[in-house]
């Protein structure tokens, strides 16, 4: 065998090498894992109230807000040629939401996903824009049929 001390520095430090990078990929696989468990249970979270966005906080603060969970009742429908919006009214307010789906009846309560976004409407030196949603994804909805959510 050989005496070199090199050479045994040098597997010493390959066997760490090799160590170090098992673990990372322990750690990284881990992390997933956990990534997409708590990513799985966010829908279920929503569904029960939690992580749902007051339409009030849209309205006093769009500037703050990207994406949302809302839940309430279909007030008012506007069918367009290719998509549609419709008016979501929760305890705290209403705001409009534009759809490329099918649009939800009056009296539907919906769970739903969605995009703040402003539309800028200046007239006459004023600005008259309006805050909506952009519907992003349709997580629960119930007809006015049925019993409340």
């Amino acid at each position: 065998m050989n005496s070199n001390p090199y050479n045994r520095y040098f597997f010493e430090i390959m066997a760490i090498n090799f160590m170090f990078g098992a673990l990372n990929q322990t750690v990284k696989f881990g992390s997933l894992s956990l990534m997409i468990a708590g990513l799985s249970g966010c829908t279920n979270l929503v569904k029960s109230g939690v992580g749902v966005t007051d339409i009030e906080q849209i309205q006093s603060n769009w500037q703050n807000k990207d994406t949302v969970y809302l839940k309430g009742t279909v007030e008012n429908r506007a069918p367009f040629l290719q998509s549609g919006a419709y008016q979501l009214q929760d305890a705290t307010g209403a705001i409009w939401v534009m759809t490329d789906s099918t649009l939800p009846n009056l009296g539907d309560r919906l769970v739903m996903k969605g995009q703040v976004t402003y539309q800028s409407i200046p007239i006459a030196g004023q600005e008259l824009g309006e805050v909506y949603i952009k519907e992003l994804e349709l997580l629960e909805r119930e007809s006015s049929a049925e019993s409340n959510l």
